[in-house]
């Protein structure tokens, strides 16, 4: 894949993870919302938020992939070897492999999760991948029929993901420090 292709690539799957979270949002507020004793300001307050969030996620997403571009001769401790068809995303973190699925990667990283009260709603598998997606924890792409997952490093996610692609992983993934296992 060329430059110009993996650019337009990578914006495109941050676009549409951005849209599929507003989504999924504005589903959660409709389905909470009782209509017959529904307070319009309450609903529309809920709504800005939402929209105002879903921007926030979209700039961060912006901001990063500029400012990882610039980043490109950074050296990476990748859990899993990079396929050639990938190395245009290099410049994503540490290549942590292929799962079959977002909700299979969010089952992953289920067990190992952020403190209470971050924000991280407790959605679906795949909603908690794309939410780590959108908070530039994790940065997936589907490629060849699998979810490729690049992780920041020494982000929670990162221990996790490294954690199971060690030659011999214990029982049970390890405590992280300042971090719970629901």
């Amino acid at each position: 894949m060329d430059r110009r292709a993996a650019r337009h690539a990578e914006i495109e799957r941050d676009h549409r993870l951005v849209a599929m979270a507003l989504a999924a949002t504005l589903r959660r507020i409709a389905r909470e919302t009782e209509p017959a004793g529904a307070d319009p300001e309450h609903l529309w307050q809920r709504v800005e938020t939402a929209l105002e969030q879903s921007r926030d996620a979209f700039r961060r997403l912006n901001n990063a992939r500029i400012n990882l571009r610039g980043q490109r001769g950074a050296q990476f401790d990748d859990a899993q070897p990079l396929p050639a068809a990938l190395q245009c995303y290099r410049h994503r973190g540490n290549y942590c492999g292929a799962f079959p699925s977002m909700t299979a990667l969010g089952v992953l990283l289920r067990r190992v999760r952020s403190m209470p009260g971050d924000g991280l709603h407790d959605g679906g598998a795949a909603d908690i991948a794309r939410e780590l997606h959108l908070r530039g924890e994790l940065w997936t792409f589907e490629h060849a029929g699998s979810v490729h997952v690049f992780s920041q490093p020494g982000s929670a996610s990162d221990a996790a993901l490294a954690w199971r692609a060690s030659p011999e992983p214990t029982p049970e993934p390890p405590v992280i420090p300042g971090l719970f296992v629901p």
